[in-house]
C-alpha cells in the first residue's frame, strides 16, 4: 500500500506543478492587462473607449474565474499531499468511472459539434464586423491547434508507455 500511496503522491505533485504553472500564466496575463489598461496602451476597439472597457472587463472576469478554479484545484491537491486519507479520496473522486464516462461523452460531443459552432461564430462575427469575424476565425484556429497539440502529446505519451 505504501508504494501505491507514493505513486499517487508523485502523480499529484506532478499535476500540482502544472497547476502552479497555470496560475503563473494567469497572473502574468492579468498583470499585462492591468498594465496595458493603466498606461492607456491597449488599443481601443473600433476607436470606442466603451468597447475597450467592456473587453477589459470580460477578459478580467475570465481570468479571475480561471484563476479561482485553478487555485481551488491546487489547494485541493496540496491538502491531499498532506494527508493520506485525503489523497485516497482525491484519487477515488478523480477515478470515478461514471464521472469519467460522462466527461468522455461530453468531450466527444463537443469535438463533434465544434465545426458547426465555429461556423456559426464566424458567421455571427461577420454580421458584427470584419474584426469580429477574423477574431472568431483566429480563435477557432488557435483552439484547433491546441487540440491537435494535446492529442499529439497524449499519443506520444501513451505510445511510449505501450512500448515499455
Amino acid at each position: 500500500m505504501r508504494n501505491t500511496i507514493e505513486t499517487l503522491r508523485e502523480d499529484v505533485r506532478r499535476r500540482l506543478r502544472r497547476e502552479i504553472a497555470s496560475i503563473a500564466i494567469i497572473v502574468c496575463a492579468a498583470c499585462a492587462l492591468i498594465i496595458l489598461d493603466m498606461t492607456g496602451t491597449l488599443p481601443a476597439i473600433r476607436g470606442d473607449a466603451a468597447s475597450t472597457s467592456f473587453v477589459i472587463g470580460c477578459v478580467s472576469g475570465l481570468l479571475a474565474v480561471a484563476g479561482a478554479l485553478t487555485v481551488k484545484r491546487a489547494a485541493e491537491m496540496r491538502r491531499a499531499l498532506a494527508d493520506d486519507a485525503a489523497l485516497r479520496r482525491l484519487h477515488a473522486k478523480e477515478n470515478d468511472e461514471l464521472q469519467a464516462h460522462l466527461e468522455r461523452e461530453a468531450a466527444r460531443t463537443f469535438v463533434q459539434i465544434l465545426p458547426a459552432l465555429v461556423a456559426v461564430a464566424v458567421f455571427v462575427g461577420a454580421l458584427v464586423s470584419t474584426e469580429a469575424m477574423l477574431a472568431a476565425a483566429a480563435t477557432a484556429v488557435f483552439l484547433s491547434l491546441a487540440l491537435l497539440a494535446i492529442k499529439i502529446r497524449y499519443r506520444w505519451a501513451f505510445g511510449a508507455q505501450a512500448t515499455d
